[in-house]
């Protein structure tokens, strides 16, 4: 019998489920036997694994895209060098992340691996004065993708491979003369979008060969105020559950690009300006912090807003972190730091193969260099077998459920996706661009 008083009463409304992010990865559902099976056979198709090189199949497959994607961007650079000067009120920010810096250096990058060199490194260096000459100079931003620093570094990096050592010096100066601003309270320390990204502009600025006696005193004094920083931020914190923390706009965030595992990372990379004391007293307990944080899946929260369980990009998520884990177990030699950079890589491999698309933030490309980073680490032919597939994925159309905003860009378009493709064909010094 209906109680007809009760069926008559509105139900709740249900909630819609989400979409979901990512594609089925039926690879992964495979026993280990079965897997390393697959890897044994089907990895002698992309690599020639003790020559550590690409097969001449695959590597003719991965350069007829390059080809192809430069010839897109090379309209897009003559539409750029052709805009007449712009008035003051519309000077602007070409960042390596979204704007024309990243394919400046992209272009550099391309130069490098082809023989191609002198022609497509003079259109790099067009590129990238072009984008100083459209600077805001009244910006405060100062990192490496997204502000100035990154641009400054680009120009430096160009000039030098161009034997340009005058105007590399006057590069390196500007990216100094913004040392004030990186230090300025209101600068957050992310590495998105402040102080750790300057202090990546700087560490890079030294392996392409800065010298100066005051360069480490520098570097130092960012290490200082990041560290100074984090310290304060989670000393509030009752009862304090972490020797650093760091907020952006309000929110205490955790991945590579604006949180917790971002900034360790470039603290990481500057080792050689940290203390033991500080490796062991603050870097290392913020790593352990960090693994007390994750999804029962294995995933890395994007913040502690109790957000739910859904993105695995390099930007927010386990491909970023896994990153820093490799980098922070060659410093300790923590076994837990390794398998840690290993559960991480597992989640991509899972769940990594995104709708949004190919490029390096929040798509497929930037996820393969986990796989990329994971091979140089541990040796293992499976990682090398993961970023096969995953770059290969990236070569079939129709996998993405929107255009990109900047669908030409370093970090969101193709100039990423191609970056990828020419860094896969030497999978072991291959480096995710700006971290």
């Amino acid at each position: 019998m209906v109680d007809k008083k009760k069926s008559d009463q509105k139900k709740p409304e249900q909630t819609k489920p989400e979409p979901s992010r990512h594609y089925t990865n039926e690879l992964c559902e495979l026993s280990p036997e079965k897997a390393d099976e697959v890897v044994g056979r089907s990895l002698k198709l992309y690599y020639m694994v003790d020559k550590f090189k690409t097969t001449q199949t695959f590597e003719n497959k991965l350069n007829e895209f390059v080809e192809a994607n430069m010839h897109i961007l090379s309209q897009q650079v003559k539409l750029f060098l052709k805009k007449p000067k712009p008035k003051e009120h519309e000077l602007t920010v070409e960042s390596v992340y979204s704007g024309m810096a990243g394919i400046a250096l992209l272009y550099n990058f391309y130069a490098s691996k082809t023989n191609n060199k002198n022609k497509t490194r003079e259109k790099a260096k067009q590129i990238i004065e072009k984008c100083i000459a459209v600077l805001d100079d009244k910006s405060n931003s100062v990192t490496y993708l997204t502000g100035k620093s990154g641009i400054y570094v680009t120009a430096t990096e160009i000039y030098k491979d161009m034997g340009d050592l005058d105007n590399a010096r006057k590069m390196i100066e500007k990216i100094v003369g913004l040392l004030s601003l990186a230090l300025n309270e209101k600068m957050p320390d992310v590495l998105f979008y402040g102080r750790a990204g300057y202090l990546y502009s700087l560490l890079l600025l030294k392996k392409i060969g800065w010298e100066d006696p005051e360069r480490d005193r520098l570097i130092r004094s960012v290490v200082t105020t990041i560290f100074n920083n984090g310290i304060r931020t989670c000393v509030k914190d009752k009862p304090r559950k972490t020797s650093l923390m760091y907020k952006w706009h309000n929110k205490k965030y955790l991945g590579a690009a604006q949180g917790l595992s971002g900034i360790l990372h470039c603290l990481l990379l500057a080792k050689t300006y940290v203390t033991k004391k500080e490796l062991d007293d603050l870097i290392k307990p913020a790593l352990d912090y960090l693994l007390t944080l994750r999804y029962k899946s294995g995933n890395l929260p994007s913040s502690l807003c109790n957000d739910p369980d859904t993105l695995v990009q390099w930007c927010h998520g386990a491909p970023g972190v896994s990153h820093t884990y490799a980098l922070a177990y060659k410093i300790f030699r923590d076994e837990k730091y390794l398998n840690a950079a290993e559960q991480y890589a597992d989640v991509v491999w899972k769940r990594g193969l995104l709708t949004k698309g190919y490029g390096l933030c929040h798509g497929v490309s930037g996820n393969t260099y986990t796989f990329m980073t994971l091979y140089q680490l541990t040796g293992k032919s499976k990682y090398l077998y993961r970023a096969a597939r995953f770059i290969d994925w990236c070569l079939t159309t129709d996998r993405q459920n929107k255009i990109p905003d900047q669908p030409y860009s370093l970090f969101e378009g193709i100039s990423g996706v191609t970056y990828a493709l020419l860094d896969v064909q030497n999978p072991a010094l291959a480096n995710f661009p700006g971290f």
